[in-house]
């Protein structure tokens, strides 16, 4: 199987790792690994006949609910201003940059382009969107992608957007609108790496801060790489610093995940820590001072990691090994839809069990997830924003339907392997 890596990809194969383990480290290490193979055998049945092969012959279901879901969200795009309409959000957490970036993504991931395909109108008007909302000269922030009217989007927005504006670069740079966009991605990649903390991390503004935070990271490290896909040059030193913080976020070490086991449930019994703790090794932290995993940011970290060509190693095996104990947990005790952030969740843990080198483990957990959404989708081709609270509450529309329905044609369609970001 031959997997992409462009050339800072190549750069960060020797990015900085772990500090190097003791005696009683390594011998800790042997007995994970005994652990995680027992562990997935028990919890996997990877040879199960009746997985299909992706992308698929005869899945007409998947691809109508892409097809209807699309039209949908074309039906939400303003016409003049090319933003994706977010009314039914709720009225403090509506995002237009992230959603505009998001269904620019998903009509991409359908086949569609700036000059080709059933939705080329829409992927310009959006375009068209995304290029105004960027701060030029005149701005404080040079480069930094923003809907002066949205506050809810921020940086993740401008990493969105970014990466929405490189997978929509496929004209040529000697046509206006090619023109446009090389330029916004110069600005927009030098925001990004001039607003790179000194811990390798970002923050929820465009400025340098001593603050930091993994899922914003991990946003911006994918933009990155995909403008280093399209040709635009992208500081390597700044990706490793970034890559390195992704990897120290990582749980590899006992008394990491003692911590992170006692930050997840404080008031677990004694009886149970070391069980926990065995629960949460491999596991992404949300901020080098934030020890609480979850499947989401660990999918999200290994994506990252997967992005700057890290296909193998102990801490992709932990990695995955840490997701598959947590989804058997979540099955074990009925709570199914248990993340709070069930979209962002699957956009990444899709990406990341695409990367597995073994495609059963992503056909595993995708296929009755798949079967499931198609199943869910309302008549107009949109589905809602539902979620579940860690305190058991139903939320519906927090981000809207439009957010909801862009993230699972996202999902649906990356056995199609379309979006250039979605490539194996």
């Amino acid at each position: 199987m031959l997997l992409r890596a462009g050339p800072i990809a190549a750069l960060l194969l020797v990015a900085s790792a772990y500090p190097p383990a003791s005696a009683a480290d390594e011998r800790q290490s042997g007995q994970a690994t005994a652990e995680r193979v027992r562990d997935l055998q028990d919890l996997l049945d990877l040879d199960d006949p009746d997985l299909l092969p992706y992308p698929s012959e005869g899945d007409a279901g998947r691809r109508s609910a892409i097809a209807r879901a699309l039209s949908w969200l074309a039906s939400k795009q303003s016409p003049s201003e090319g933003s994706i309409e977010v009314g039914d959000a709720e009225p403090d957490q509506r995002a237009p940059l992230a959603v505009t970036s998001l269904a620019t993504l998903a009509w991409i991931s359908g086949g569609s382009t700036l000059t080709r395909g059933e939705y080329q109108g829409n992927i310009r008007r959006a375009v068209d969107y995304l290029l105004a909302c960027t701060h030029r000269s005149a701005d404080e922030h040079v480069g930094y992608i923003e809907d002066r009217g949205d506050p809810i989007s921020r940086t993740h927005g401008h990493g969105l957007a970014t990466l929405a504006l490189a997978q929509a670069y496929t004209v040529s740079p000697s046509t206006p609108v090619g023109r446009r966009i090389g330029e916004t991605l110069e600005l927009a990649v030098r925001r990004i790496e001039t607003s790179q903390g000194g811990e390798g991390g970002w923050y929820y503004a465009p400025t340098r801060s001593i603050e930091h935070e993994g899922s914003v990271t991990v946003a911006l490290v994918q933009a990155l790489r995909a403008a280093n896909d399209v040709g635009i040059r992208v500081d390597p030193d700044g990706v490793a610093s970034a890559v390195d913080y992704v990897k120290r976020l990582q749980v590899m070490r006992a008394e990491e995940a003692e911590a992170s086991a006692k930050a997840d449930a404080e008031d677990a019994a004694t009886s149970t820590d070391r069980q926990r703790a065995r629960q949460v090794l491999g596991g992404f932290r949300y901020g080098l001072n934030d020890p609480k995993t979850s499947v989401a940011l660990t999918a999200a970290g290994l994506a990252t990691l997967q992005a700057a060509g890290v296909y193998t190693g102990a801490q992709i095996d932990e990695g995955y090994d840490y997701i598959w104990r947590q989804l058997a947990i979540r099955g074990e005790d009925g709570s199914t839809e248990a993340s709070p952030f069930p979209f962002y969740e699957r956009f990444y843990l899709s990406q990341a069990l695409w990367h597995h080198r073994d495609t059963r483990h992503y056909r595993r957990w995708a296929e009755p997830i798949m079967r499931d959404i198609v199943a869910t989708q309302s008549e107009s081709g949109s589905w809602p924003d539902v979620r579940i609270t860690p305190s058991g509450r139903t939320l519906v529309n927090r981000f809207g339907s439009a957010y909801a329905t862009a993230c699972n044609v996202l999902f649906l369609a990356l056995p199609d392997d379309t979006l250039p970001i979605f490539h194996r």
